[in-house]
């Protein structure tokens, strides 16, 4: 009887517990915006951090199940360490292309609630139901499945095309052509100039660069024969470079 009753005890915790996990996703989804560009101009300290703690708080229940396994059958406890490392995996998807933000905190509610679960699970192999368990890991695979598929952004790679500066004080001009480049027309006031672009290879920091190669006497800005450019601001429908301190937007 006294058994009984703690499974009952305990399958409430555990439904709360996906409650929470669910809630979580639906809050990190909600919040996340994939619309931005990233990681061009967002900070890598924070994504770091975060990164590890998704791992970090992945890899415990992964631990706990396996040491759970010696108890025969406890499907529970590899359900719920399942669904933690998928969840995992999915957050980090969604970290990649939505920056770091408050949805972050959604984030660590749903982890925190499902390696909670899972040690509860590990713990207590006996008179346990396996239906929340195996809902979490079912919604875990969705959760993942979203974040792959979903309106995912990540770092902006389509510079081809007509950046301009506001009051048309001045433009560029990328055409493009077979390989990692093509050429550039960079206009400042009454001065144009010309040349080859490429994008940055290998990548040496987080944020996707162009590199301008200027070809020809003509330098609207005195200086090195090259320079770079990167995303800085706006969005997918507007993103912005700058350039030599002009802000130029997409059109």
């Amino acid at each position: 009887m006294g058994e009984e009753a703690r499974g009952r005890r305990l399958a409430v915790v555990l439904w709360s517990a996906l409650a929470v996990e669910t809630g979580g996703l639906v809050g990190t989804f909600a919040l996340a915006d994939t619309t931005m560009l990233v990681p061009d101009y967002d900070g890598t300290l924070v994504m770091e951090c975060v990164v590890l703690l998704y791992l970090a708080l992945a890899v415990l229940p992964v631990v706990v199940a396996v040491l759970a396994l010696r108890t025969p059958r406890n499907t529970a406890a590899a359900c719920r360490a399942a669904a933690s490392w998928i969840v995992a995996l999915a957050l980090i998807f969604v970290l990649v292309t939505a920056g770091s933000g408050p949805w972050v905190l959604w984030c660590a509610l749903t982890m925190v609630a499902s390696c909670a679960a899972t040690v509860i699970c590990a713990d207590s192999p006996r008179g346990l139901s396996n239906m929340p368990s195996r809902a979490a890991a079912a919604i875990a695979v969705v959760a993942l499945v979203a974040a792959a598929c979903g309106s995912c952004s990540g770092p902006y790679m389509d510079y081809p095309g007509v950046w301009t500066a506001p009051k048309d004080a001045a433009s560029l001009t990328l055409t493009e052509e077979p390989g990692q480049g093509g050429q550039y027309t960079l206009r400042i006031g009454t001065c144009t100039e010309q040349g080859r672009w490429a994008f940055d290879y290998p990548q040496m920091s987080t944020s996707v660069q162009v590199w301008l190669h200027r070809e020809g006497a003509i330098a609207c800005i005195p200086g090195r024969p090259e320079a770079q450019v990167h995303i800085v601001g706006g969005d997918r429908r507007a993103p912005v470079i700058a350039i030599f301190g002009l802000l130029l937007t997409k059109q």
